[in-house]
């Protein structure tokens, strides 16, 4: 009898625990939260284990939206539990140097509405005009997925020039003989 209480409790609680898992999750991330003027970054709003009925941007008002929206999906079933994300990507360009906001953005699901929280954006001035790569966010990549041509800095580096063998003429090729330069007197 005991074991079956146990074994009803611990069902009871692994139940709970993928109803926590599977609530909706609404976030917003900013590639760089301080900015050299006369660039720009990216906003990434997502909504995690639920479907988007309704999305509302914020009014990006001292920004200009150089980018976006981008829409991407996924949807992954790891051990039997299902979960799926959709994103939306904007980049922006501050308009002037100050501090600024990015005011929350909001998405209703299931009868819910969900919003972030909003995001300070520092832009200082940019006198020698430097331009800045957008730091992306280090996402683990699964490698079945590469595309060839991007693993060839990593080709590169695992199989240096020494080790790749050269090319070897063909035996059945005549050497070529070397032209000499004449001179008429």
């Amino acid at each position: 009898m005991k074991k079956l209480m146990f074994f009803g409790m611990l069902a009871l609680l692994s139940f709970d625990m993928q109803a926590q898992e599977s609530a909706p999750k609404f976030m917003v991330e900013i590639s760089m939260d301080s900015i050299l003027l006369g660039n720009y970054f990216e906003v990434k709003y997502t909504l995690e284990n639920g479907s988007v009925d309704n999305f509302v941007a914020p009014d990006f008002e001292n920004f200009n939206v150089v980018g976006g929206p981008n829409t991407s999906s996924s949807m992954s079933f790891m051990n039997g539990a299902m979960s799926q994300s959709i994103s939306y990507t904007y980049y922006l360009e501050p308009k002037d140097i100050g501090n600024f906001y990015i005011q929350p953005a909001s998405v209703e699901t299931s009868g819910a509405v969900l919003e972030t929280a909003p995001m300070e954006v520092l832009v200082v001035p940019n006198p020698d005009g430097i331009t800045q790569t957008s730091k992306q966010r280090a996402m683990p990549q699964n490698p079945f997925f590469n595309d060839f041509w991007d693993m060839q800095p990593d080709f590169e580096r695992m199989f240096p020039e020494e080790m790749i063998p050269k090319m070897m003429p063909r035996e059945d090729a005549a050497p070529k003989k070397k032209k000499r330069k004449t001179i008429k007197i």
